[in-house]
């Protein structure tokens, strides 16, 4: 069985499953670069180190840095800034030798793959470990790592801060700060670059050096900006975060150790009779038992074939709630358990089920009454007996039989009633066509873009809405999806807007993406978000359909939206 996964700089996103268990994530940051023989007398980069229990399987994106430094005997140095390295002089030649002063790109561990630089990745990230910053020699760049990175020195105290917790390193002059994942880039790439980071640090135009991009692990009290969208289940223990820890490399690297094996348990289905489950562990050959009890009592010990989906029966002798609950325990003790709610006259509800699920589905029977109510107070109408909805079933139903029982109103009368009733629904059809419905956010495999609203540059977003088969080019598509996050007590609101074909204010169609988040106690909600263009890049509404981009949190978890589409008729 793996109980080691190590990471190299490849240029790219690197994925690793896990199974649940407890384990060591380590990130080493990357060196800054320097017009000097060896990238050792450059700022090194960071080291970040935590303890993680994963309780499900996950999928995480590994994420190397570049190093900023190159040397050759011809001017033919490369860079990217992979992950964050700003960029500065790629090609200073010294006695010969050509240098490259790019900042040191971050090594970091995400929820959401796709560009080094999508944002919704970036605000994904569990552990950073900061890039150091360029310099000219004989001055030092900022080390990278910790929860500052370090400060760039240069002469005539031309100092560059490096990146902390809450902002990018902040340079003389706006041109030279950091930000958000990325160190600065010097201007005209004449200098030397900011280290990549949680936030990068500041750049120097010109002669000197830049600062360090910081470090970075979620905690319980960790800094969590706006948009940041892991939750509890992924703080860490035992952190260590340490400036310049990287004495071993120029590049980057990363390291995922196992620490403890753990068993775990899916329940796919259950009812009043009969429960079907499967039982899994980091290493298997530790599983020892799976044992189930109803109302705490033991009723069977499974100690064969652990790993096999199991179908349980069971008889309850009577109509109240009981419990059902399964255990699955290894040769350390170590436990996963299932807990769930059983009854002769009960529905049972699916696992992972919400109270927002549940009121839902009130809501929808709620709904239901009411519409078949209606449609008996409508027919009611037609013969001019008064009904409400305040009235009760029996009570509708005496008054329809007191209906069909008197003759107050003639074929005919009933017939023109029907005629104009048609008639109105003719003339909104005319004016209108609506679709809606819901759809679950398809998170983004890092190729699709948006233009950001009235200008040329682009955005790999995070998340996407794609509807087909609509029969009709919309002028107004909106969408909504509300979370609670119960471990941070906030709620969240996502929502979706655009408009196609008809005049706005700007003059231009567009897609406005927004999050709205209100903590427990607070009446006010708070806001963040995006413009794009509409029909640019991979936004597009047509005949068929619309493909939008939609706010949708890291994680594994799916994301529902309802929606509604319009077109209007005149336009």
């Amino acid at each position: 069985m793996q109980t080691e996964w190590n990471f190299g700089y490849n240029g790219s996103p690197q994925s690793v499953i896990l199974k649940p268990g407890k384990y060591k994530f380590e990130c080493w940051g990357s060196s800054g670069g320097i017009n000097n023989s060896s990238w050792y007398t450059d700022a090194k980069g960071g080291y970040s180190k935590g303890e993680i229990t994963l309780k499900k399987q996950t999928t995480l994106y590994v994420y190397v840095g570049e190093s900023g430094f190159a040397s050759s005997s011809t001017s033919n140095n490369t860079k990217s800034g992979f992950n964050g390295g700003g960029k500065g002089y790629l090609n200073q030649q010294v006695m010969g030798t050509y240098y490259s002063m790019y900042g040191g790109g971050a090594t970091d561990i995400r929820l959401v793959g796709g560009a080094w630089d999508n944002e919704q990745g970036l605000l994904s990230r569990i552990i950073v470990a900061g890039g150091g910053g360029g310099s000219y020699h004989p001055y030092t760049g900022g080390a990278g790592g910790g929860l500052a990175g370090g400060t760039g020195y240069s002469a005539n105290d031309r100092h560059r801060p490096g990146g902390t917790q809450y902002q990018g390193g902040i340079g003389r002059v706006s041109t030279e700060n950091g930000s958000f994942g990325k160190g600065c880039s010097a201007k005209d790439s004449t200098g030397e670059g900011g280290g990549g980071g949680w936030f990068g640090g500041a750049g120097m135009n010109g002669v000197g050096a830049g600062g360090g991009g910081s470090g970075y692990v979620l905690t319980k009290d960790s800094y969590k900006p706006t948009g940041y969208t892991p939750t509890s289940e992924y703080y860490f223990d035992n952190v260590v975060m340490e400036s310049g820890g990287n004495t071993a490399g120029a590049y980057g690297y990363a390291k995922i150790t196992l620490l403890q094996a753990l068993p775990f348990l899916t329940v796919s289905s259950y009812n009043s009779i009969t429960a079907t489950f499967k039982a899994d562990h980091t290493d298997p050959t530790l599983l020892t038992k799976i044992e189930y009890f109803i109302d705490d009592v033991l009723k069977e010990t499974i100690t064969t074939d652990l790993t096999t989906e199991k179908t349980i029966n069971y008889t309850l002798e009577d109509n109240a709630l009981h419990t059902l609950k399964i255990v699955v325990t290894d040769s350390n003790n170590a436990t996963a358990e299932k807990v769930l709610s059983i009854s002769k006259n009960i529905m049972s509800l699916p696992e992972n089920v919400n109270l927002n699920d549940i009121s839902t589905k009130l809501v929808e029977v709620n709904a239901g009454f009411k519409v078949g109510k209606t449609s008996i107070i409508n027919t009611l109408a037609l013969k001019n007996i008064e009904a409400s909805l305040n009235n009760t079933l029996v009570e509708l139903s005496e008054k329809i039989k007191a209906s069909f029982d008197s003759s107050d109103a003639s074929v005919q009368d009933l017939m023109n009633q029907l005629t104009q009733a048609n008639n109105t629904i003719t003339q909104l059809n005319s004016q209108f066509k609506v679709a809606g419905g819901t759809s679950v956010a398809q998170r983004s495999d890092g190729t699709k873009i948006a233009y950001e609203y009235k200008r040329s540059t682009t955005s790999k977003f995070g998340g996407w809405l794609k509807i087909n088969g609509l029969a009709f080019k919309p002028n107004i598509f909106v969408a909504d999806c509300e979370y609670y996050d119960s471990d941070y007590r906030v709620d969240y609101k996502f929502f979706t807007f655009a408009c196609c074909g008809f005049t706005t204010s700007g003059k231009q169609d567009f897609v406005a993406v927004a999050i709205y988040s209100r903590s427990s106690g607070s009446d006010k909600y708070t806001g963040d978000g995006f413009i794009y263009n509409n029909n640019e890049g991979d936004v597009w509404f047509n005949a068929n359909g619309v493909q939008v981009p939609a706010y949708l949190p890291g994680g594994s978890e799916s994301f529902t939206y309802a929606w509604r589409a319009v077109k209007f008729m005149n336009t």
